[in-house]
């Protein structure tokens, strides 16, 4: 039986210069128990989408990646 880790990983858009939104994800935060992450994500998970004269730009999401460790 292996053990596993769960990766927060935040949302967000990146404007790419070009009236285009760069969807993006990046890992902020590790726990070992899926219960801890499943947590924090339905504490800090508040989707926001940005007005702008082009594509919206959305960030303030989050989700966790459950990952085997060996």
């Amino acid at each position: 039986m292996s053990k596993k880790c769960y990766v927060i990983v935040e949302e967000y858009d990146e404007d790419g210069g070009f009236g285009d939104a760069i969807p993006t994800e990046t890992p902020v935060k590790v726990f070992n128990k899926k219960e801890d992450a499943e947590k924090y994500v339905n504490e800090n998970n508040k989707p926001e989408i940005y007005d702008r004269p082009y594509d919206d730009l959305y960030a303030g999401g989050c989700h966790y990646i459950e990952l085997d460790i060996e």
